[in-house]
């Protein structure tokens, strides 16, 4: 790949025990829950300490989200090490969060630190949100799945959005004013909606 002079790992596993330790963590610039995926192009980054979901690598490395999603996409695929954890995040990321193994699971225990633990557990107490990543995904396909991403949410909980097209800040707002919902905050390309009340 081009920007990325990442060299091959020493320890072929160390990929797959990198993700085990960034599951179900958050990115390190939106605070927004990453994938696993995205978790593993972290890692191919070098951004291991800091991981990050596709939106904001994108912004840190100026490039459009669609072509950095290709080009890690490719990498990832060309290097047996990391294409092992890219197959296994791919399986995570086909799960419902409450069916996520505990990194154990993965084949390399963690224990979390009390402080993570803590800060997991207030989070989501306090603010029951839910995190959707819609990429450059277009007004009609946009509005199509958030509709039925809200529709499965209880009244009153919370959706986070990142939308990278460019017509999302128009499109979001006049969305949620149509149907009811909330839209709490807004600073292109994250949304923060809020599911009306039945």
């Amino acid at each position: 790949m081009d920007s990325i002079e990442e060299p091959e790992p020493d320890d072929e596993s160390q990929p797959m025990r990198d993700l085990a330790l960034l599951v179900g963590g958050r990115c390190a610039d939106c605070r927004i829950p990453y994938s696993a995926q995205e978790a593993v192009m972290s890692i191919a980054l070098g951004f291991k300490n800091a991981p990050r979901c596709l939106a904001c690598t994108g912004q840190r490395l100026a490039k459009p989200v669609a072509e950095l999603r290709t080009q890690l996409t490719e990498y990832v695929h060309r290097r047996d090490c990391f294409l092992k954890a890219w197959r296994e995040a791919e399986r995570l990321d086909a799960l419902s969060p409450q069916q996520l193994p505990s990194s154990a699971a993965l084949q390399f225990e963690r224990k979390p630190a009390d402080s993570e633990v803590t800060e997991r557990a207030n989070a989501t107490s306090a603010t029951e949100q839910q995190a959707w990543d819609a990429g450059d995904m277009g007004c009609g396909e946009l509005v199509m799945q958030l509709r039925m991403r809200l529709k499965k949410l209880p009244a009153g909980r919370v959706l986070l959005v990142t939308a990278t097209d460019p017509a999302a800040p128009e499109d979001i707002p006049a969305w949620c004013r149509l149907c009811g919902h909330t839209l709490i905050e807004m600073s292109p390309p994250y949304y923060t909606i809020q599911r009306k009340e039945d």
